[in-house]
């Protein structure tokens, strides 16, 4: 990595709030895809993790690969799970 692009990752880095520093650094070390993806719309949103669902602008790049538009809530047991996993397969939710 080249000094000048050390020195504008380690200005950028001192305005991101200390919570959101792990996912830049993992965005800018080229680790995670996904890690570049939310360090974009967080920083789109200014740093406003809700700001994210509420994103209506269509014609981002990030728009279709987000997966926080709806946060799904987790299965509890493996029950569930197979509940869920149903639901996605045949769009309802079939009891047995």
């Amino acid at each position: 990595m080249n000094n000048e692009r050390r020195r504008q990752i380690a200005e950028r880095r001192a305005q991101i709030p200390r919570a959101y520093r792990g996912i830049y650094d993992r965005a800018v070390n080229g680790r995670s895809l996904r890690a570049a993806v939310n360090a974009q719309c967080l920083e789109c949103c200014s740093w406003q993790r809700k700001e994210i669902t509420l994103c209506s602008d269509a014609g981002c790049p990030m728009h279709r690969v987000r997966q926080d538009k709806e946060i799904p809530q987790r299965p509890h047991s493996a029950r569930d799970k197979q509940l869920e996993c149903t639901k996605s397969v045949t769009g309802r939710l079939w009891a047995g």
